[in-house]
């Protein structure tokens, strides 16, 4: 634009006699300042929108220097110090430990293991690895439980963390799909304006003998090229990307890269972490097996009904009778799991105190309980704290000795004697007596039966004779299949001398004859909208894969319940055939992660066929290998991920997602958007404002291009037929740079066609122009504005007299300044003021026949497929768009001083009625298009103009 500018101001300067060319350079150079700061404000506020989130909080650690511990900046650290890691603290850097007590870190950021370990300072053997050794803390792990002491080995980008960090961050961005189809569309709208430019000016001095080369230069070359450039799309593009991030900002979905909207729009393939993304990330209790029934603890009976109970609906007697409080008592006192303090005031739930006295005290105030701790424990103790007062039952408990849990043993044991018993205790001790102890034990349901003699039920000791054992192995089975975790709970009351000294390896404790009271459901459950996302991403046609580390009866869990496995019929990978095995034909599969390396090419293509697919027990590695298998088929992959080995995967997805609660730095860092709330849903969300955003843009560059034909029908008439001028040069750019930018914009406001998430994703070959939208805005709108600019423009000269094939060849010598009297077949001469006139009058009913006609076609790009009268007309933009429209050409046609600039003069009022017969025409053409698009979209006529 800036080059057509400084060739008017040269044209102007060699033919200093016609100011319009000056006119034209001026009026180009000020629409080109105005589109450029309208785009720079834009574009500032989508940074603004980038940098509201780009915030990190600082850290800090605690070491041991000088023999005093020290609050330190992690920068600070070298080699060699001693850090202190406590409960809900982060590991500052990679360490040794030297020292622990109940040490368990959360290391998902590292090795994506979801559940927390436990650490230990013992030396590991040579062979095995570092991220098995259990002694080393990983810089970036988080310390749930317990308190370590460790050297530091390493720092920075010398840490395991720093060094995925490097490798990821170092990798080069990818040009994203956005970005390309731009810079085609822009190369070929420029080939097409040069080389139609050249031609159409060619043919022009050849026709005029090469005579009046300076207004030929003007109209057939400059003008031709403004009227191929949709000057307004920079500012549309910037403005629709800024309106999307608002949205999308709005769902929780922060975009790092605006140019990556289309790619979430294009996604065809979710790979989708299942921790916190479609689950909650809250450990909840689902279920209680006790009583030899199921019994649900979850607000809805969503799952099995046959023989459960929910637990809020038993009576006081059954309270009584059932071993239910023991359960409880156990849960509360045999946990680790602490009770900060109370903040928010609640109804109070039902409650059984110490006694065995029910009581129902629904209107009394209470308060809820915050607590921390391993997820399973916080789990258990919130469900109790519901029933009862946990901390009452803890007071009334004294814990005299522990054996902690570990991944040996499989069980947390505790043995506690009550209030009235601790207040002799030491008396008792003096005199050595015995004296009741209580022992609480909870951990696998498999480890503590093989030591329990009897089970409880009904508050009496059974027996487990083969049929016990049998329900038992039922229930266990049960909640296993539904991907719980499974919790048993025993319990066995003795009695000692109070001065008996127990130890871990003594015989003080009895290891056996235990009364097993129960177990418990413990799972993660699904957020409640993953259902409702998961249907979505069906309906519009997105594979959707489960990624996860999880046991594969779990994830297969959690897939069923949220509608990614409807059947019981499973598809898994043969290791002996080396062939994936595909059961009555269902379209998805369960596979796990160490089978994936062993998989041939064939294989993965049998395999990546499935639209839905649960990959289990798989590591960071594993779901890079899938997203690149993925992308070999030709799918626009999205990806979630939250650890710092996930990095690389977000690196090499088309589209990198991070949680924003739960990911790591570096994982942000990688990651094309965040996930404010660590919800699948948003991705769904998002994907739809991405489908919506190229929807927009096509149906900006469908009403934008659309006014080329238009433009160039006048220039092309006066070139090849030597009729008057049916546009003046500021017509042309008053069309481009003022009258067409509002509409285009206000395309940017349009919301969603209500089936835009019931359509497939866009093929991976698909772009941005299509020949079905050239040949929709070429070979049809255009035409249809054009005939109604040319019918206008003959209009207004029948009008005054002269008929159309008077015209031919006139130009040259009439309807200009110092023409010569024209006579027309009727012996009507005309002077040359009235022949300046009404060719003034002509441009006019030109000028006005594109701008209605373009207000008429605007309501037609609103919807690609839907009828508007089904879509409806309710964006406010478009509306005072189409006013600023008409109340502008208004001020073209009727304001003095104006209509000089313009060229133009008031036409006939028929000629106002063309466009509007026009416009009828064009609703009429596109309502039947788009009722073969949504009834024949196969047809090829329907084809040919669909886009």
């Amino acid at each position: 634009m800036f080059g057509a500018a400084a060739l008017c101001f040269v044209t102007y300067i060699y033919d200093p006699s016609d100011p319009v060319n000056l006119y034209v350079g001026i009026f180009i150079v000020g629409i080109v300042f105005l589109m450029c700061v309208v785009s720079f404000f834009e574009e500032k506020k989508g940074v603004e929108v980038v940098r509201a989130f780009q915030t990190l909080m600082p850290t800090s650690c605690q070491v041991m220097r000088d023999g005093k511990e020290q609050v330190l900046n992690p920068e600070h650290l070298v080699v060699g110090d001693i850090v202190i890691v406590r409960s809900g603290c982060k590991v500052p850097a990679d360490i040794r430990i030297i020292a622990c007590t109940d040490f368990y870190l959360e290391t998902s950021s590292i090795t994506g293991e979801a559940e927390p370990l436990e650490f230990n300072s013992k030396t590991a053997d040579a062979q095995t690895t570092i991220f098995e050794s259990y002694n080393i803390a990983f810089n970036g792990s988080f310390c749930v439980d317990g308190e370590g002491y460790g050297i530091v080995i390493r720092t920075g980008e010398r840490t395991v963390i720093g060094q995925i960090a490097s490798l990821t961050l170092g990798q080069k961005d990818k040009k994203c799909k956005f970005e390309t189809e731009i810079e085609r569309f822009v190369q070929f709208i420029t080939i097409m304006a040069i080389s139609m430019a050249t031609v159409i000016f060619t043919i022009g001095i050849i026709v005029n003998g090469g005579k009046d080369v300076i207004r030929l230069f003007v109209t057939g070359f400059l003008m031709v090229i403004i009227a191929n450039v949709p000057q307004g799309l920079p500012t549309t593009v910037t403005t629709e990307l800024t309106i999307i991030a608002r949205r999308m900002a709005k769902k929780n979905v922060f975009l790092k890269k605006l140019e990556k909207i289309d790619s979430v729009g294009a996604t065809t393939l979710i790979a989708s972490d299942k921790t916190g993304t479609l689950t909650k990330n809250c450990m909840t209790v689902t279920d209680l097996w006790y009583n030899n029934s199921y019994n649900s603890a979850r607000p809805e009976n969503t799952g099995r009904t046959t023989r459960k109970r929910n637990m809020s609906a038993l009576s006081t007697m059954e309270w009584y009778q059932t071993p239910l409080l023991d359960i409880l008592n156990v849960i509360c006192v045999c946990n680790k799991a602490r009770i900060e303090n109370n903040l928010t005031t609640k109804t109070r739930p039902p409650r059984i105190d110490s006694e065995l006295n029910f009581n129902a005290y629904y209107d009394k105030p209470a308060k809820e309980l915050v607590i921390s701790g391993n997820p399973s424990e916080v789990a258990l103790l919130r469900y109790a704290s519901g029933m009862i007062d946990a901390t009452e039952v803890r007071n009334h408990f004294h814990v005299v000795f522990e054996i902690p849990f570990n991944s040996v043993r499989k069980y947390h044991l505790m043995l506690v004697i009550t209030e009235s018993t601790w207040q002799d205790f030491e008396q008792k001790k003096r005199e050595n007596e015995e004296v009741e102890y209580t022992l609480m034990i909870k951990g696998a349901p498999e480890v503590l039966i093989k030591n329990c003699s009897t089970l409880n039920i009904e508050g009496t000791p059974v027996k487990l004779y083969s049929r016990r054992m049998e329900d038992f192995n039922d229930a266990y089975e049960t909640f296993g299949d539904e991907g719980c975790r499974v919790i048993g709970f025993a319990c066995k009351k003795f009695r000692a001398l109070a001065t008996t000294v127990f130890t871990v390896k003594s015989e003080t404790i009895p290891m056996d004859q235990w009364d097993f009271l129960g177990m418990s459901a413990i799972m993660d459950p699904p957020r409640d909208d993953t259902q409702r996302a998961i249907q979505a991403c069906k309906n519009a046609g997105i594979k959707v894969y489960m990624v996860t580390g999880d046991h594969k009866s779990t994830a297969t869990a959690i897939a069923r319940q949220i509608g990614m496995i409807e059947t019981e019929e499973v598809t898994t990978f043969d290791n002996h055939q080396q062939t994936i095995r595909r059961t009555q034909n269902q379209d998805w599969a369960v596979i796990t992660g160490p089978e994936l390396p062993g998989l041939n090419s064939k294989q993965w293509d049998a395999l990546l066929e499935h639209r839905y697919i649960v990959f289990a027990r798989t590591t960071p590695e594993h779901k890079l290998m899938i997203v690149t298998e993925a992308q070999k088929r030709g799918e626009c992959v999205t990806v979630t991920g939250d650890g710092v080995n996930d990095a690389p995967a977000l690196k090499k997805a088309d589209v990198g997602v991070a949680m924003g609660l739960a990911g790591s730095d570096v994982a942000k860092q990688a990651a094309d958007i965040i996930l404010l709330d660590d919800n699948f849903s948003s991705i769904v969300a998002g994907i739809e404002e991405g489908r919506l955003l190229f929807d927009n843009l096509r149906k900006t560059i469908a009403y934008t291009m659309t006014h080329m034909w238009p433009e160039l029908v006048p220039v092309m008439l006066n070139f090849f037929l030597g009729f008057p001028l049916g546009l003046t040069p500021v017509q042309i750019l008053s069309i481009d740079l003022i009258t067409d930018i509002p509409p285009a914009v206000s395309l940017a406001y349009e919301g969603p066609e209500a089936d835009i998430m019931l359509q497939p994703p866009r093929k991976q070959t698909t772009h941005l122009v299509t020949k079905g939208l050239l040949t929709y805005t070429y070979l049809f709108m255009s035409m249809f504005i054009s005939i109604g600019g040319v019918i206008g423009y003959l209009l207004s000269y029948y009008l005054n007299g002269i008929n159309p094939w008077e015209l031919a060849f006139t130009a040259a010598s009439y309807f200009k300044v110092e023409a010569s009297n024209f006579t027309t077949n009727s012996g009507i001469i005309l002077s040359e003021h009235e022949q300046i006139h009404m060719a003034a009058q002509a441009a006019a009913a030109f000028h006005i026949a594109i701008v209605v006609g373009q207000a008429w076609h605007l309501w037609m790009c609103l919807t690609r497929r839907v009828s508007i009268f089904t879509h409806g007309m309710a964006n406010i933009v478009a509306i005072l768009a189409v006013i600023i429209d008409l109340l502008l050409i208004c001020l073209f046609t009727f304001t003095p001083g104006v209509q000089y600039i313009f060229g133009s003069a008031p036409p006939p009022w028929q000629c106002w009625l063309v466009p509007v017969g026009v416009g009828i025409m064009i609703w009429i053409f596109n309502e039947c298009r788009k009722y073969g698009i949504r009834n024949f979209p196969k047809n090829a006529l329907v084809r040919l103009v669909k886009w």
